[in-house]
C-alpha cells in the first residue's frame, strides 16, 4: 500500500474511528496509549495478533481467550499492549477494549464505551497536570474504576502525588527515603519485553542496547536517592522482576 492510499479498513468503521488514529493523542501515561498506526499502516499494525509474524499463520479464533476475528488494533501503549475495537459493533459507535499481554490469553475489558468517549478522556487527560488532584478525581468520577486498566493508571498517577508531596515536605520523609544507592536488577523475570521498555525509558537507551543489557546478570537501572528511585523499582517488581537497592556505604552507617 502507498504512503498516501487509505487502509480500507476505515470504510467498515466510522469516522470517529479515523480521528481518534489520525490525532494520536498521547497523555504520557505508560500504560495509556503511546503509538498510533500511520493511515496506511493498520494492517501490518494487525500482525502479531491476526497472525503469526512468521509464518503468517492466523491467531484469530471465535474460542475464548483467543484473539477474535472482529478485533483491529488501533493503539498500543509503551508496553505495546494493545487497544482495539471489534468492527461488528459500529452501531454500538465501537467500544475500545484493552488486554495485556503475557498473560497466555486475551483477557479484552472495556475501557470506553465508544471510541469517541475514549478520545474525549484522552484528550482531558493532556490537559491536567499527571499528579494533580484534578486528574484523579477526573478518572474517578469519568471513567469506570470497575475496570483494573483504569485503576492501574489511578494508582500511577497518585503514587506520583504521594512521590511529590513527600519531596516537597521533607518532614514527611522515611529516613530510608534519603538513603543514597543504586537500583539492581538481579533477575529480569519472565516479562523481559516490558522490562527492557523500563530500561530504555530510564536509561535512554536504544532498543538494541536494552536487550543487551537484559542479557547481564546484573542490571543497574539508576543511582540516586531512594525516593527517586522507588517508582521504577515498583514498576520492575510489578512485572515480576526481582530488583535491589543497595545503599552506598556512607548511607548505610
Amino acid at each position: 500500500m502507498s504512503p498516501n492510499e487509505r487502509d480500507p479498513f476505515y470504510e467498515i468503521t466510522s469516522h470517529e474511528v479515523e480521528h481518534f488514529i489520525e490525532s494520536q493523542v498521547v497523555v504520557g501515561d505508560l500504560t495509556l496509549p503511546y503509538h498510533y498506526p500511520r493511515t496506511n499502516e493498520l494492517e501490518a499494525w494487525q500482525v502479531g495478533f491476526h497472525s503469526n509474524g512468521l509464518t503468517g499463520e492466523s491467531l484469530v479464533s471465535t474460542t475464548k481467550g483467543a484473539w477474535q476475528p472482529g478485533w483491529y488494533v488501533i493503539a498500543r501503549n509503551y508496553f505495546d499492549d494493545p487497544f482495539f475495537i471489534d468492527v461488528n459493533e459500529k452501531a454500538a459507535n465501537f467500544p475500545v477494549y484493552y488486554a495485556p499481554h503475557g498473560a497466555g490469553s486475551w483477557e479484552a475489558s472495556v475501557v470506553a464505551p465508544s471510541i469517541q468517549r475514549f478520545s474525549q478522556i484522552l484528550s482531558a487527560l493532556c490537559g491536567l497536570e499527571e499528579a494533580a488532584p484534578e486528574a484523579l478525581l477526573f478518572i474517578e468520577t469519568e471513567t469506570d474504576m470497575s475496570v483494573s486498566f483504569w485503576r492501574e493508571v489511578h494508582e500511577e498517577r497518585r503514587s506520583r502525588e504521594c512521590e511529590e508531596e513527600a519531596v516537597e515536605t521533607e518532614a514527611d520523609y522515611d529516613p530510608n527515603d534519603l538513603q543514597h544507592g543504586t537500583l539492581v536488577i538481579t533477575d529480569i523475570g519472565s516479562q523481559k519485553l516490558k522490562v527492557v521498555q523500563i530500561l530504555r525509558q530510564v536509561l535512554d537507551v536504544s532498543l538494541a542496547e536494552a536487550l543487551a543489557l537484559a542479557a547481564q546478570r546484573e542490571i543497574v537501572v539508576g543511582s540516586g536517592f531512594l525516593i527517586r528511585l522507588r517508582h521504577f523499582q515498583e514498576n520492575l517488581i510489578e512485572l515480576g522482576a526481582s530488583v535491589e537497592f543497595r545503599p552506598n556505604a556512607e548511607s548505610a552507617t
